[in-house]
């Protein structure tokens, strides 16, 4: 860290990402340098990862002067899935109706350089295409971190819904993800799941 270069702002393989992003790449954010180096070797030329442990604020900014809906791609294991709700989580505060975020999940304990060395191009292309909108994961992120199983829980997990929703600072796009969790919400109760 120094006046010039702060961790915290700055992506890894931001530069070629960039280049690549303007050719048409999806630009995905993994949390390794090797997953950027293994994702742009397979010809994903618009990985980045974050510098030092997690993604922050400004790193978001960074992403969305990028492209409008990056996509997060963090490891299949319980630490990256808590990565991914964090991200989430942060990101709320920042979104607006031209700046979203998706997120795409590896099964089992894979990170994208395995997945590349056991599936190939198409395997980590099958990620991507799976990647949910950020109200879908958010929602699935949410009702994970507490279950949905008693009245208790469900009135838990509708809260937190409602919480998240509100710390979004566009008032229609807040009012959208409400809108969206709770139509879920509710039209999950009535399948009795």
């Amino acid at each position: 860290e120094t006046a010039v270069f702060s961790k915290r702002r700055n992506l890894y393989g931001a530069d070629l990402a960039r280049e690549g992003v303007r050719k048409g790449a999806t630009l995905v954010v993994v949390e390794g340098y090797m997953d950027v180096i293994a994702l742009h070797q397979a010809g994903f030329d618009g990985a980045v990862a974050p510098l030092g442990t997690a993604l922050t604020e400004d790193q978001l900014t960074e992403l969305w002067r990028m492209s409008p809906m990056p996509v997060l791609c963090f490891d299949g294991d319980p630490a990256g899935q808590r990565a991914a709700a964090r991200a989430a989580e942060l990101s709320l505060p920042l979104l607006s109706p031209d700046k979203s975020l998706k997120l795409a999940t590896i099964a089992g304990g894979d990170d994208p350089d395995s997945l590349i060395r056991k599936q190939g191009k198409a395997g980590f292309q099958a990620v991507l295409d799976a990647a949910q909108p950020l109200a879908d994961a958010l929602y699935e992120l949410l009702r994970q971190a507490g279950g949905d199983t008693t009245p208790e829980l469900r009135a838990a997990f509708r809260t937190r819904l409602e919480e998240a929703a509100k710390r979004i600072p566009d008032k229609s796009l807040s009012a959208e993800y409400r809108s969206a969790f709770l139509d879920r919400f509710f039209a999950s109760r009535r399948r009795g799941g």
